[in-house]
């Protein structure tokens, strides 16, 4: 089986930039969802979300947009722009937790009103003529909302679901709820994608268990542990389990991140002006990237206290020494 590995949209984390930065240190990615652009109740589209995405036409894996809204007739007049650039697929977000987001029944704010979803695809699917995914949780107040949405997306030619077995209550609480995925492994007829807390911990059991899934999205851990992608496709390939036991760099995997990391910053640089909110944009990955460093606690907090671009260049130089 050819396992296919997803990166996961974040907003904020996963944009363009990072991805091609991303993409010329670490391998094993096949394809990537973008971070949500959203369309407006009352307009078709906005010119400058849609010109943000244009690069992505040009990457070195697929990339496939993603969009957040609720209006049926909005989203496929956006959907028939993007193709006109180029696009050959599109997602629609059912799973954003955001509160924010939910409130105007948005993301996982439409999975408990299965009439809307229906409209929404029928019209949707009258109108567009590129492939069509599903980004979704199982509910957003109760698992029991996603059984009455399993017979509306099998009606529907969904090119692929990507399913997040959490409530959007929960955000990224808890744990991923399994029975409730092996429901829908079962009754959804279209391929499937899992998503949500992919680690090296539990990838292994997670492939054993679905054996029928051969699409895998990394997000949260992804960014944690920026090898886990390519390791993932070793053990794949060589049929062991190499996953187990800690992420933490070595010394020749800290070199790969701080080449890495260099290369993002002068990435950032070029487009983020402001020095605190370049050094700012910085430190969010360091929520992430820390794990990959317990023996440098002290200067990674330190480093999350300091505003000024050449204070955190050395900090960054004392996280980094040997």
């Amino acid at each position: 089986m050819n396992n296919q590995l997803y990166m996961a949209p974040m907003l904020d984390f996963t944009d363009g930039t990072f991805r091609d930065v991303y993409f010329k240190h670490f391998s094993g990615v096949d394809r990537a969802i973008s971070p949500f652009i959203v369309i407006s109740e009352n307009s078709f589209y906005k010119k400058k979300a849609i010109q943000s995405l244009l690069p992505s036409l040009y990457e070195s894996i697929p990339v496939e947009p993603q969009i957040l809204g609720k209006d049926p007739l909005a989203f496929a007049a956006l959907v028939n722009l993007l193709e006109a650039e180029g696009f050959q697929s599109v997602n629609i977000n059912m799973g954003c937790p955001a509160r924010a987001v939910v409130n105007k029944g948005r993301g996982s704010g439409l999975l408990p009103y299965p009439d809307k979803i229906e409209k929404f695809l029928d019209i949707a699917f009258s109108k567009i003529n590129i492939p069509l995914s599903v980004k979704m949780r199982t509910g957003l107040n109760s698992h029991n909302e996603i059984y009455p949405l399993i017979q509306i997306l099998n009606a529907y030619p969904i090119s692929e679901v990507i399913i997040h077995p959490r409530l959007g209550i929960k955000k990224y609480e808890g744990p991923v709820d399994l029975e409730v995925m092996d429901d829908l492994v079962a009754l959804l007829r279209m391929p499937i994608v899992f998503n949500g807390d992919i680690s090296r911990s539990s990838f292994y059991m997670l492939n054993k268990r679905y054996r029928s899934i051969d699409r895998w999205m990394l997000g949260r851990e992804l960014l944690r542990d920026p090898f886990l992608a390519q390791d993932i496709k070793i053990s794949l390939s060589s049929n062991k389990n190499i996953l187990s036991g800690t992420f933490a760099v070595n010394n020749e995997r800290a070199v790969t991140v701080r080449a890495f990391h260099d290369d993002l910053l002068k990435a950032f640089t070029g487009i983020i002006k402001r020095e605190a909110a370049l050094v700012g944009k910085m430190k969010a990955y360091w929520s992430f990237w820390e794990s990959l460093f317990p023996l440098k606690k002290w200067e990674i907090e330190k480093m999350k206290r300091i505003v000024k671009l050449d204070e955190y260049i050395h900090c960054i130089d004392r996280i980094f020494d040997n």
